[in-house]
């Protein structure tokens, strides 16, 4: 079985469903579940800082769980 992806931890850490995320991050839908899905391999730079900012994280926090999965604590 394949580890949840790490956007979709913290998204469901928080109880946020795809849309609502996008949402918050003014992102579309699809940007979110291509980033989860690993679609989206390396997300521009706004794009993390948008994601972010709707997750209340740091942004290099999640840029580096983005880059290094393995390391997630929801």
């Amino acid at each position: 079985m394949q580890a949840m992806p790490v956007l979709a931890r913290l998204r469901g850490a928080r109880g946020l469903s795809q849309r609502q995320l996008a949402q918050r991050a003014d992102l579309t839908v699809e940007t979110v579940s291509d980033i989860e899905r690993g679609a989206t391999t390396k997300p521009y730079p706004a794009t993390i800082r948008k994601l972010a900012a709707a997750l209340e994280m740091d942004f290099d926090e999640l840029a580096a769980l983005l880059t290094e999965p393995d390391e997630v604590t929801a």
